[in-house]
């Protein structure tokens, strides 16, 4: 039987796009090269394109049609803007990268030595520098402290968990002007509404009023640095808090409950109580060495008692440096506390109340 064969130009099946190669390349060229020649009319003067683009819009008869080519003319203008966007990120920090004359180690090194402002501000320079600013070690000291609120929840806990187990030391609240020299009598006690006359706020303007929301702490600003053994205020040797008002004593508590290793504490501003304070700094910062408590309610604070101050003479030895301003506090109170912290090499009292200075008598001799 005699089989019929068929010549291959007949019979040769027609290449799928996925089994021709060059088929995509000759559709990709053609495409760039019509990208090209779109993208040199930029050099013609608007109006010329305005009129390009009015005549090709009258040449469609239908409105529907007329509708849908602008939307691709904006569809096309917003790719091409994202493009280059991209495009030029991606010069700018393969240019940075040449140029910029130091490794990414010593670049984070120095990076480690700003203060959090200008690490944020070096962060969005570009890519490279934001590879660099995303290591924990930039994050180990970070200072939060804003003349105005300025600062919220979101903001504190981006910082810690960039930290992580390498956080040293944290700052946060509102400290009203130039930092007062320590031993000054002056207050750093602030209101949230002492800001209204800088910051030309109104409480009466809603929305003034949830512009200052979305700026202020509250009290679980600091639940970040709890969680686990892990967590971020294991380490923590620093923390200062300033007039943060929503905070309370159970927060701040059981933010020190998270610090087992805290060096330096300083309250000013904050409505919690004495007593309570310094029960949780006794059971839980026995390696302290400095404290500085200033209260936000001069003179009516009279909640220490002298089994506290017991209790911080005798778990907390290491104190060289103790303020407790704004309080009322008793001689014989005092007297407990200078005799028994047998390291204190500063001492500061002022603007306390109820304080005669008869404790001195027995110090001194």
């Amino acid at each position: 039987m005699d089989t019929l064969l068929h010549s291959p130009s007949s019979m040769a099946k027609r290449p799928c796009p996925s089994q021709n190669p060059r088929i995509p390349n000759l559709n990709q060229l053609d495409r760039d090269q019509l990208l090209d020649t779109f993208l040199e009319f930029s050099d013609s003067p608007p109006f010329a394109i305005d009129l390009s683009f009015e005549r090709l819009l009258e040449s469609r008869s239908c409105d529907a049609d007329q509708t849908k080519l602008i939307d691709r003319a904006l569809q096309l203008g917003s790719v091409l803007l994202e493009a280059a966007k991209r495009s030029a990120r991606k010069r700018a920090s393969k240019h940075n990268s040449l140029t910029w004359a130091l490794p990414p180690d010593l670049t984070i090194k120095v990076f480690s030595m700003l203060d959090t402002q200008s690490l944020c501000y070096a962060a969005a320079t570009c890519s490279m520098f934001n590879k660099c600013a995303m290591d924990p070690s930039c994050y180990a000291n970070i200072d939060l402290t804003t003349v105005v609120p300025k600062v919220n929840n979101a903001v504190v806990s981006t910082m810690i968990h960039r930290a992580g187990k390498a956080l040293q030391s944290l700052k946060l609240g509102v400290v009203p002007g130039p930092t007062t020299p320590l031993g000054s009598c002056q207050p750093l006690v602030y209101t949230i509404r002492n800001s209204v006359d800088v910051s030309n706020f109104s409480w009466n303007d809603k929305r003034s009023r949830q512009g200052k929301e979305s700026s202020v702490l509250t009290r679980s600003c600091l639940s970040p640095l709890g969680g686990n053994s892990g967590a971020p205020g294991t380490l923590l040797r620093r923390l200062h808090l300033y007039n943060i008002e929503r905070m309370d004593n159970t927060s701040l508590c059981g933010a020190l409950v998270a610090c087992p290793f805290l060096l330096d504490l300083e309250i000013v501003g904050l409505h919690v109580e004495l007593r309570q304070t310094l029960q949780s700094v006794s059971a839980n910062c026995h390696l302290i060495e400095r404290l500085f408590f200033e209260s936000s309610k001069t003179g009516r604070d009279d909640s220490l008692k002298s089994p506290t101050c017991v209790d911080l003479m005798t778990d907390c030895p290491h104190l060289t440096s103790l303020a407790l301003r704004g309080f009322k506090l008793h001689d014989y109170k005092v007297r407990i506390l200078l005799k028994g912290l047998r390291k204190l090499k500063y001492v500061d009292f002022s603007t306390s109340y109820s304080i005669t200075g008869a404790f001195l008598r027995s110090v001194i001799f």
